[in-house]
């Protein structure tokens, strides 16, 4: 009983455990999804600030060039529209120019996106990997031999006898049976006269002490 009950105890232990490591995984793959994205908009915020600051950069140098040509005593009309076209020539190139970082700067936060979340979704799927056979180690390493003991004070040692003459022989039964009756017997939903008995037997018991005990029982002859 105290072994089957610490069988229980350490199943539930890895269970959770496992379960812990799946979501921090998964919440980790969202954290850096989110610190890409920003990433990728802070990049994008930088480039249109660029493009600004050197169009008022533009504006201001053009506009100096018409007033150093009026001092000059150069036709006004003529400066104005030199400096109109020198203004709009660099604030074209300051916006390609901009809009060139831009992207680059985008292409290698998204580069960066995709990398991040790859990592993070490799470790969740390493995490949920490590889940399953952790589950599965601690479904093989149930004994359910041992878990068999208590049963065959009323079975017998090989699950030959009625349990307190009421119950049936179960020697013979396949495991999906057995299984299924212990199962049952636990949430309160199969038994007969017996079924009192076996709810307070098998209430310890996990789905793999009943797992393993069932297979166990199926090879008593």
């Amino acid at each position: 009983m105290k072994k089957t009950f610490i069988y229980s105890l350490v199943l539930a232990a890895v269970l959770a455990g496992c379960g812990d490591s799946a979501k921090e995984a998964a919440s980790n793959m969202a954290d850096k999804a989110k610190e890409a994205t920003a990433s990728v908009a802070d990049h994008a915020k930088a480039a249109a600030s660029h493009a600004v600051e050197a169009t008022k950069e533009a504006a201001k140098s053009a506009a100096a060039g018409a007033a150093e040509a009026v001092k000059e005593g150069k036709d006004v009309a003529s400066a104005a529209k030199d400096a109109v076209a020198e203004t709009a020539s660099k604030a074209v190139e300051a916006t390609k120019e901009a809009a060139s970082n831009a992207v680059e700067a985008t292409k290698e936060a998204a580069g960066a996106a995709v990398d991040k979340t790859k990592e993070a979704a490799s470790e969740a799927a390493a995490a949920a990997t490590g889940a399953v056979s952790a589950a599965k180690e601690a479904v093989a390493g149930a004994d359910g031999a041992a878990v068999f003991k208590k049963c065959a004070a009323c079975h017998g040692g090989k699950a030959e006898k009625k349990a307190l003459g009421a119950s049936q022989v179960i020697a013979g039964w396949d495991a999906a049976k057995i299984e299924a009756a212990l199962k049952g017997y636990k949430d309160g939903s199969y038994g007969g006269p017996m079924k009192g008995v076996m709810k307070g037997q098998v209430a310890s018991l996990s789905d793999a002490d009943i797992k393993a005990v069932a297979e166990y029982i199926s090879t008593l002859k």
